[in-house]
């Protein structure tokens, strides 16, 4: 018994060198979300890899800056030049491109003789989310204006009745509406420790194994398998998911402009596109109807209707694909590549917002 148990102490130990030496993913290392850090951010001052999948398809070198957000450039809440903050999820966050490359670094370094570029974004932040960093934002570093992503899985899972995961700011339902809510977040002991293996890493953001994956491995769940999605989210319409979810919208547009303490006219949305489908006029088609193409309209809308200016990626990333072939996600991740975000960064920089913010 003691043979068998040091045979698979040994297999461990040489199992944690060979993936130490392998690009497996690094934990970004939130820290707490409470009073007195409101919102998600990472260990400061870190260079981090990630990368995706059991075989490593994609392998990026990223920096965590003074303020714990994906970024090149330290923040300075002193400076006073025109400061535009970019909020949102993943695709803020950018974890699959190198920092330079994102939407944000791009934008950074062409408006450096004008002023400045922040981003604050978070791997599953919806837009209950986004009016925190907004606010965050305003207070901590007084931005003059602001750019949301707004994608696929953002408007249902702004409800606390669809998505509970601690560190995010959501929806819930009270008898006067809908109410802003903080989930605070805290690390275990456990959670912390193991993030010093590379194997438990490799198992949990490589191989995304988890009690509930495993415990998939052992039925067979038919509903599961026939679910398709849109956008990187569900494509089921079901009436009272879209109508929670048009509740968020009217809610997050209400809230916004104390959140973020600007007018409506230094406000700009950039909403995704329904990629893959986009690639293909049946394949889009058959995308109609879908939740997020429901959602898409009716936050677009609702928006503009508001007085917001409003990007549709949609028509701009099948226009380019049809010019050039350029598809803007990669093989093994729905997210943005690089063209996806150096695109978007081109669109952003032609919006009034951007160019009223850094008019020479």
């Amino acid at each position: 018994m003691i043979s068998i148990l040091f045979g698979i102490l040994i297999s461990i130990v040489i199992l944690e060198v060979i993936f130490r030496i392998l690009p497996v993913r690094d934990s970004l290392l939130p820290l707490p979300v409470n009073s007195s850090n409101p919102v998600i951010r990472f260990t400061e001052n870190r260079d981090v890899v990630w990368s995706q999948g059991p075989t490593f398809s994609i392998v990026t070198r990223k920096h965590v800056n003074n303020y714990g957000f994906l970024s090149n450039r330290d923040y300075f809440s002193s400076e006073d030049t025109p400061l535009l903050a970019i909020i949102g999820d993943s695709y803020v966050e950018a974890a699959q491109v190198a920092n330079r490359d994102s939407l944000h670094g791009i934008l950074s370094r062409q408006a450096e003789n004008e002023g400045r570029v922040y981003s604050f974004g978070a791997s599953g932040s919806p837009l209950s989310t986004y009016l925190a960093y907004a606010n965050y934002a305003r207070n901590e570093f007084n931005a003059n204006a602001f750019v949301f992503i707004v994608v696929g899985n953002d408007f249902d899972e702004s409800l606390i009745k669809y998505k509970s995961a601690p560190g995010f700011h959501y929806f819930s339902d009270t008898a006067d509406g809908l109410k802003l809510i903080r989930k605070d977040y805290q690390p275990t002991l456990v959670k912390r420790l193991s993030r010093r293996s590379a194997l438990i890493r490799y198992l949990a953001f490589n191989m995304n194994l988890s009690w509930r994956s495993i415990g998939t491995m052992f039925h067979n769940d038919a509903d599961d398998a026939d679910k398709m999605f849109v956008g990187n989210t569900r494509a089921d319409a079901d009436e009272v998911r879209i109508s929670d979810s048009k509740r968020a919208v009217d809610r997050f547009l209400e809230e916004l402009p104390v959140q973020s303490g600007v007018g409506k006219e230094k406000i700009l949305f950039v909403v995704d596109g329904m990629r893959p489908h986009l690639y293909n006029p049946s394949a889009l088609q058959e995308a109609r109807g879908s939740y997020f193409d429901l959602m898409r309209n009716d936050f677009i809308t609702k928006a503009r209707n508001a007085g917001y200016e409003v990007v549709d990626m949609q028509p701009i990333f099948i226009d380019r694909h049809q010019a050039e072939g350029t598809r803007f996600e990669f093989l093994s991740d729905g997210h943005w590549n690089e063209a996806g975000h150096a695109l978007v960064a081109e669109t952003i920089k032609d919006s009034i917002v951007y160019q009223g913010l850094f008019a020479k």
